[in-house]
């Protein structure tokens, strides 16, 4: 073992840290060096990390994480998109993007993909994609009708990207089935129309989690058992259905045993961390969130449970009012009576990111947002009892219910 500033880290660790500092030449050529520096230098994570802390920026990068605040106003579907970010930007910095995009009323945003911005109207089957820095729109051609034997109310879609061809694809995810649509590059008057691909194993995808794209390879939550739209139900975390963006191949990923009852988790949620999918679970029993990562970019295709790794399980500070993370909500008619007190609870609403800039674990449950350093490594791995704790923890306003418009 090793030890710096204070803080004991194994050999790997070090090395990784290491590896981290030295020119990209240099760690091409380690990999000649020994078996335990080619395994570090081939992580994905560790790639990722490298060519962000060595690639020059471009100033028309997008912020590693956006927040993307929707409401509904005169007639329009109006999101304000602003960087997600800790500390406050400094004056030597560039001033913070900030973009209003008007879409349709029933436009809603699925999922952001190397910078754009992907918003669906579920309803119409209608998609567009924005570009928030130039403030441009592509709009998508109507995805085909499911048809009459559609299970569920809704389908969900997803914007994936292939670092090996260089190609966008529109995904739509429903009952037994996968549509996709292949984007027009530069020079081509359309993308093909909409395929239909088999799905083999039927899902129900979770609307209320985002996907995630990580490497070439879209990550999309489904939930276990018949799924129901009465709001006190909450999915149960299912399989992590994985596709291949340049392959559209998929395949199906058990979720990590976190020990606990599956009523115990109240909601979860995905994002991208370091190369790899990182899946926060919020458990009600123990009023603490776990953070899993798993390695989606392995093509063995003889190890179908590829492991996962807990990196942290984060306490919630307990306070007055508190709910274990959910709220009371009004029932909406009489069908929904017979709750608790007349009200019925549902989830707090849920986010986890990323801050790339001060490398930052961050998490908002309703109107609160915490906090914790957590540096460039992933490679640690946690027992289920060892509990952390949040660094900052920081109230948030309550969203105004209307944006102010400008152009």
């Amino acid at each position: 073992m090793a030890a710096i500033c204070g803080e004991t880290i194994s050999v790997d660790e070090l090395w990784r840290e290491i590896l981290l500092r030295a020119p990209t030449k240099d760690v091409a050529r380690s990999c000649c060096v020994s078996t335990q520096w080619r395994g570090i230098v081939r992580d994905p994570s560790f790639r990722k990390l490298h060519h962000d802390r060595y690639a020059v920026p471009s100033k028309d990068d997008v912020p590693d994480a956006l927040l993307v605040i929707t409401v509904d106003a005169d007639g329009q579907s109006v999101s304000a998109v602003v960087p997600a970010m800790v500390s406050p930007v400094s004056t030597s910095q560039r001033a913070p993007m900030y973009r209003v995009i008007k879409n349709g009323i029933s436009y809603s945003l699925a999922n952001v993909c190397n910078g754009f911005l992907c918003f669906a109207s579920w309803s119409r089957a209608k998609v567009v994609v924005c570009n928030p820095i130039t403030g441009e729109k592509r709009a998508i051609p109507r995805a085909p009708p499911i048809g009459p034997d559609y299970k569920s109310s809704r389908a969900r879609f997803v914007l994936g990207f292939s670092p090996t061809t260089h190609v966008y694809k529109l995904f739509r995810f429903a009952d037994r089935r996968i549509d996709v649509y292949t984007l027009p590059t530069s020079g081509e008057a359309g993308g093909g129309g909409w395929r239909q691909l088999p799905l083999l194993y039927p899902c129900t995808v979770v609307e209320t989690t985002p996907s995630v794209v990580v490497g070439g390879k879209i990550c999309v939550m489904t939930a276990t058992g018949t799924p129901s739209w009465h709001p006190p139900e909450i999915p149960t975390l299912g399989p992590v259905l994985v596709v291949d963006v340049a392959s559209e191949k998929h395949r199906m990923y058990s979720p990590p045993d976190n020990g606990c009852p599956a009523a115990d988790e109240t909601s979860f949620t995905a994002f991208e961390l370091h190369g790899r999918l990182c899946l926060a679970i919020r458990i009600s029993m123990t009023n603490t969130v776990q953070f899993w990562t798993l390695s989606v970019e392995e093509d063995d295709d003889d190890d179908d449970d590829l492991p996962w790794q807990l990196l942290y399980t984060i306490k919630i500070d307990m306070k007055d009012g508190y709910n274990n993370g959910f709220q009371e909500l009004e029932p909406m008619n009489d069908w929904f009576n017979g709750g608790y007190n007349g009200f019925i609870q549902v989830p707090e609403p849920m986010d986890a990111w990323l801050d790339g800039e001060t490398h930052t674990l961050c998490y908002r449950e309703g109107s609160t947002l915490y906090s914790r350093y957590i540096g460039t490594t992933t490679t640690q791995d946690l027992s289920l009892t060892e509990v952390m704790s949040w660094d900052s923890e920081i109230y948030l306003p309550e969203i105004p219910n209307s944006l102010q418009m400008c152009n």
